[in-house]
């Protein structure tokens, strides 16, 4: 769609700014509005999330390289290894390595300074569907996390990608996707009053965000993150966060 875009003369990766900016709004919302509900000062919900963007960062790039094994192992004596493995340095990521590195670093903030560790993940996950939504536009710009080859009604066909196919129509992942997290961060809002001081919140994003990501994979296009018994990656993560929110929510549900 569009890799970059031009600045003051200065040439703008558009994922990357799209990222920044869905940092930044959800950044203020967390600090904003879902802090009124905890004892908690905003400086350290600030902080908390620098850790958390760290945590972030290491936690994607880390899932996306192990995801890749396969590949690399596979066709060890046809690549050129050193180079390959630059280039994956340079971009791809996971979400989900970056979601439980993002939560790694605010749990080490926490336990550093000695603050209430669930209180701040009560008020950043709400925002993580709004902020990942608007990630996923960047996806779009970028053409990044592309769907399958697709004919039907809302085809997206890249012509200036270096990551999706060029010239070939395909399923609108990123787009739908979007939506989606959008719809989920709305629900979690609505509900974040009644389920409030407990991990509720946490369980229904995990619930329904494993059932939006599950889904969506079936349509996407980059299978080269990982497929095993036709099923790929993020989907077995997804199972595995389907049934942490299950549990989670249940439990704290009968609690309260």
């Amino acid at each position: 769609m569009l890799p970059t875009f031009n600045i003051f003369g200065y040439e703008i990766a558009s994922y990357g700014f799209i990222i920044f900016l869905g940092i930044i709004i959800g950044s203020v919302v967390a600090v904003q509005y879902f802090s009124k509900f905890h004892n908690i000062k905003k400086e350290d919900i600030i902080y908390a999330i620098l850790y958390g963007i760290i945590g972030l960062g290491i936690g994607a790039k880390l899932l996306y390289l192990i995801t890749n094994i396969p590949f690399l192992l596979e066709n060890y004596e046809t690549l050129d290894i050193w180079n390959t493995l630059m280039q994956m340095l340079k971009g791809g990521f996971v979400f989900y390595g970056g979601l439980i590195g993002g939560i790694l670093g605010v749990f080490i903030y926490s336990k550093q300074f000695k603050i209430s560790f669930k209180d701040l993940l009560l008020i950043l996950v709400p925002v993580i569907p709004l902020v990942h939504g608007i990630g996923r536009i960047g996806c779009l710009f970028a053409g990044c996390c592309y769907g399958m080859e697709y004919h039907g009604f809302g085809a997206i066909t890249f012509h200036n990608s270096n990551l999706a196919p060029n010239g070939i129509p395909l399923f609108p992942t990123q787009i739908i996707e979007a939506i989606c997290l959008f719809i989920i961060f709305i629900v979690l809002l609505v509900t974040y009053k009644k389920f409030l001081g407990t991990y509720e919140t946490v369980g229904l994003y995990c619930i329904l965000y494993s059932i939006v990501r599950f889904t969506l994979e079936f349509f996407r296009g980059d299978l080269i993150r990982g497929v095993y018994f036709n099923v790929s990656t993020s989907q077995w993560i997804s199972i595995a966060i389907f049934i942490v929110g299950i549990a989670i929510f249940v439990y704290e549900h009968k609690k309260r």
